[in-house]
């Protein structure tokens, strides 16, 4: 197989993120590609999880539609995380063998699955060290087999995931591997799901999430202080530069909340320094202050607001897309701040990058809008190329201009020099009220006027950045896609298989989702009779902010999920054949029935 979808389920003991990690691992080993998703039940800590993986020869775009292969250690954990793992027609269900068969009530089975099979996970882990401690190293023996991969390199995983572990300890946990790739060979899958093989193996590959990547290309970008409050699932961002930012001669704060955390990073750009904070929802909801007085003050900063379920507490550990709202319009005033979204976990790292470099150069507050899914979720991603970026400093006053410093200056471009304290003749006031040219604080409604000019202006050049898009398919299909943040991936895969069908569509993928870039969405849309924006929030958020801006295809609509409600590939791919429709029949009367599914 070129591809395929593994599910595991259990409950607190059984390893399951242990065993998804310790797979991925491998699978990168190996030179495959792979996303590894995790999801915990109502409870964080203990309680039922599930994983799902998805390894492919080529380059994965999404956690992919139902499983191919799904291990249950506990039906009851499956029937809390069902939704996340649902079964089609070609699963292969392997389940534990004292929980029994699949109980007759619940979602068991909406769809039959191919085979229910079970096997003695807990018993061979009992043989083989004499507790349950071993079922991780069962499983992933048994995995190896199934799906055709090394086992050198999937048992060399256990060594490094257990550096302490002794040399008695270590060799029961390689006899577990053993035993369960020989029940394995003696058992085989009713259904063949071994993997292609690879040529040769890509060694340098990596396993990362999106919340790694955006730190280290805060470090790449030249970030010496960081600060913030933890908050799920942005904290493992904050951990890493926590961990690492001391190495690159930089500053770490935990502040006591995330007001705090971002005037505190606001602070340490207003003294010279590179710095970011990073949040989520709730978090970001009280930074919006902070960023306020970032945009009047024209101070970089750069923050990471990695979305999930809202409002309020909401639920934090699922995906959504429903912070666009509150990141492009929570200022009162005339506001505008640039907000960036990446699509993967590689992608974090590129996109980071940019806002750094937009923050610096503009002297703007940035947004990153992250999500559950790309922040957490193991990616096997490519290395990076360092000589693919340049890394942009603010603009610094020359030795002339500090004779006679005016700090925000109107300039030709908008952007005036900035100093900072310390520098001879460059002290300015940067504060939260209206300022003229030298910072003086104003009430005059012409210098308000020419200052909100001034700040607004100088974004224009933004919205011309082409390179801050993805655009696939036919250039003049009448049908097209609008697609950010996660869910591109789903919307790209389909795009692309609708192609390969003979269907004329395109695509286009913002990473640059605010200000609105007008003359790339018209280009786009000259050709288009119908478009859907497919994104994650219930109320369309992206659709509706071009509804705004833009002058949009007669038939534009928005198709979407809230919170863990996944949209698959499939899904849209039957929505685009829907809008190949004739142009004289209502496009509504055809996809009508798919948008009840979605």
């Amino acid at each position: 197989m070129q591809g395929l979808v593994i599910g595991l389920v259990g409950a607190e003991g059984d390893g399951i993120r242990a065993t998804g990690q310790s797979l991925i691992g491998a699978l990168a080993r190996e030179g495959y590609f792979g996303l590894l998703s995790t999801r915990n039940g109502a409870r964080p800590i203990g309680g039922e999880s599930s994983c799902r993986l998805r390894a492919a020869t080529t380059a994965v775009l999404n956690p992919g539609g139902a499983p191919d292969l799904v291990l249950v250690h506990n039906w009851d954990a499956y029937r809390s995380l069902a939704g996340e793992l649902p079964i089609a027609a070609g699963t292969v269900v392997i389940h534990e063998e004292r929980a029994g068969n699949p109980p007759a009530t619940g979602p068991f089975w909406e769809v039959k699955p191919a085979a229910a099979v079970p096997a003695p996970f807990e018993e061979l882990a009992e043989k083989s060290s004499g507790v349950q401690d071993a079922k991780v190293e069962i499983v992933l023996g048994m995995l190896s087999v199934w799906l055709g991969l090394s086992a050198k390199r999937v048992s060399g995983g256990i060594a490094s995931r257990f550096p302490g572990l002794g040399a008695a300890a270590l060799k029961g946990k390689q006899r577990a591997f053993s035993l369960g790739a020989t029940y394995a060979e003696n058992n085989p899958l009713p259904r063949d799901l071994k993997l292609d093989p690879l040529a040769a193996p890509a060694g340098d590959r990596r396993v990362a999430d999106g919340n790694e990547m955006c730190a280290r290309a805060a470090l790449f970008s030249g970030c010496k202080f960081f600060s913030g409050h933890p908050i799920t699932p942005a904290t493992e961002a904050m951990l890493y530069l926590q961990r690492e930012i001391g190495s690159y001669g930089g500053s770490f704060l935990e502040a006591e909340d995330a007001t705090a955390g971002a005037a505190a990073a606001l602070g340490a750009s207003y003294a010279g320094i590179k710095s970011m904070t990073a949040t989520s929802g709730p978090g970001f909801s009280l930074q919006t202050e902070v960023l306020g007085l970032a945009s009047v003050a024209e101070l970089p900063l750069v923050c990471l607001n990695v979305q999930r379920g809202g409002p309020a507490t909401g639920m934090p550990t699922r995906q959504e897309q429903a912070d666009l709202f509150a990141a492009a319009f929570s200022s009162h005033g005339d506001t505008v701040r640039p907000i960036l979204a990446p699509t993967n976990a590689a992608d974090s790292f590129d996109v980071t990058v940019e806002a750094f470099n937009i923050a610096e150069h503009y002297q703007t507050p940035v947004v990153v809008l992250s999500d559950q899914e790309i922040a957490q979720t193991k990616a096997i991603i490519e290395p990076i190329d360092p000589d693919r970026f340049d890394v942009v400093d603010r603009l610094e006053p020359t030795r002339a201009e500090l004779k006679d410093y005016v700090r925000f200056e109107a300039s030709e471009s908008g952007i005036s020099p900035i100093s900072h304290p310390g520098v001879k003749g460059g002290n300015y006031l940067a504060a939260g009220f209206e300022h003229d040219e030298r910072g003086t604080p104003t009430l005059n409604g012409e210098i308000h006027a020419r200052m909100n000019r001034k700040r607004l202006s100088k974004l224009d050049p933004l919205k011309g950045r082409r390179d801050l898009f993805v655009s696939e398919g036919d250039p003049d299909a009448q049908i097209g896609l609008i697609s950010w943040g996660n869910v591109a991936g789903i919307a790209l895969e389909a795009a692309r298989t609708a192609l390969s069908q003979g269907i004329k569509v395109k695509i286009l993928v913002p990473r640059l989702l605010y200000p609105v870039a007008d003359e790339v969405y018209a280009d786009f849309f000259k050709s288009l009779r119908r478009c859907v924006v497919v994104e994650q929030s219930h109320q369309g958020q992206l659709h509706k902010i071009l509804r705004m801006w833009m002058s949009v295809p007669r038939e534009f609509t928005s198709v979407s999920k809230s919170a863990s409600n996944r949209i698959s590939p499939l899904e849209i791919v039957q929505l685009i054949r829907a809008m190949e429709q004739p142009a004289n029949d209502s496009f509504k009367s055809h996809y009508c029935d798919l948008l009840n599914v979605l």
